[in-house]
C-alpha cells in the first residue's frame, strides 16, 4: 500500500458520516488517468486488447476528432469512446489519458470496480508503470428550493445570501483550490439557475457542489490505495459543504 501523500492532508476536517448516507445528489462522477503521450493511440482503430477486455460492459464504440486551438495553429486528436448498453457509463481513450464517467453513480464500491476494469485493460496498452495524474471529480446538484442559505448548504459558503442587502441575485459562485506538489483538491460551488420558465413560472435554482481531487505521479501499482484516499477526501469536503437539511435527506432510506 502506498504511503500517504501531502495532498491527502490538505483538508483538515474528517467526516463522521461516512457510510451513513443512503442517497446521493450526484449529477456526474468522473475518474481520469493521464499518462505519458502514446501517439499510436490516435490511430483510427483503438487497441484490440483494450476493446476485447471491455466489450461486454461497453459494447458501443465511436471515434471523435477533437480540435485544440493555439496561437495561429490547431491540433487534432482522436478520442475513442466506449459506451455501455444504456449509455449511462462511458470510457474515453486518448493519446495521453483515459477516463470513466457516469451519470448513474450509486456507490463508491461499484464505481471503483468499474474503474479497476478500465485500469486493468489500459495498463496493458499505455506502456507506462505510472500515471502523471489521477483525477476524481464529483459534481453534486442540490435542489434547494428558493433559498440555498436555508440550511441546505454550509452557511460559511452561502453567508452573503442570508443577508437581506442582496436582492434578486442572478449569479453566485466561489472556488477554493488547495494544492501541494503531489496533488490537490478543488471545490467549486454556486447557484445554477434553470432555463425553464420565466418570472413566477421559473424553475427554482439548484446549488452545485463540484469537487475535483487530483494526485500527481502515481504508480499504477499504487493507484487503488491512492484513489481510496482521494474518495475519502472528496466525501469529507462534501459533508462539510452541506447543511443539516440535506444531510437529513441523504440519510433517509
Amino acid at each position: 500500500m502506498s504511503s500517504p501523500l501531502d495532498a491527502d492532508s490538505l483538508f483538515r476536517v474528517s467526516s463522521t458520516n461516512r457510510d451513513r448516507f443512503k442517497r446521493n445528489v450526484l449529477e456526474l462522477a468522473v475518474c481520469e488517468f493521464r499518462f505519458p503521450t502514446l501517439l499510436e493511440l490516435s490511430e483510427p482503430k483503438p487497441p484490440a486488447g483494450f476493446v476485447h477486455a471491455l466489450r461486454k460492459e461497453y459494447p458501443h464504440i465511436e471515434r471523435a476528432n477533437e480540435l485544440t486551438f493555439g496561437a495561429g495553429s490547431h491540433e487534432s486528436n482522436t478520442a475513442h469512446v466506449f459506451r455501455s448498453t444504456k449509455g449511462d457509463w462511458s470510457i474515453s481513450l486518448r493519446q495521453s489519458m483515459f477516463a470513466l464517467e457516469t451519470k448513474k453513480y450509486k456507490d463508491y464500491e461499484g464505481f471503483k470496480r468499474r474503474v479497476a476494469n478500465v485500469v486493468s485493460a489500459a495498463s496493458k496498452v499505455i506502456d507506462s508503470d505510472f500515471f502523471t495524474r489521477v483525477g476524481l471529480r464529483y459534481v453534486n446538484v442540490v435542489d434547494v428550493g428558493e433559498n440555498p442559505a436555508n440550511d441546505w448548504i454550509n452557511e460559511r459558503l452561502v453567508g452573503p445570501l442570508k443577508d437581506s442587502a442582496f436582492m434578486q441575485v442572478h449569479d453566485y459562485s466561489g472556488k477554493i483550490l488547495m494544492q501541494s506538489d503531489d496533488g490537490g483538491a478543488l471545490l467549486q460551488h454556486g447557484i445554477r439557475f434553470s432555463n425553464l420558465g420565466k418570472g413566477e413560472n421559473a424553475a427554482p435554482p439548484a446549488y452545485v457542489i463540484d469537487i475535483d481531487i487530483f494526485r500527481n505521479d502515481v504508480l499504477v501499482a499504487d493507484y487503488e490505495a491512492v484513489l481510496d484516499r482521494m474518495h475519502q477526501q472528496a466525501f469529507d469536503i462534501f459533508d462539510w459543504a452541506i447543511g443539516e437539511k440535506l444531510r437529513e435527506r441523504l440519510t433517509l432510506s
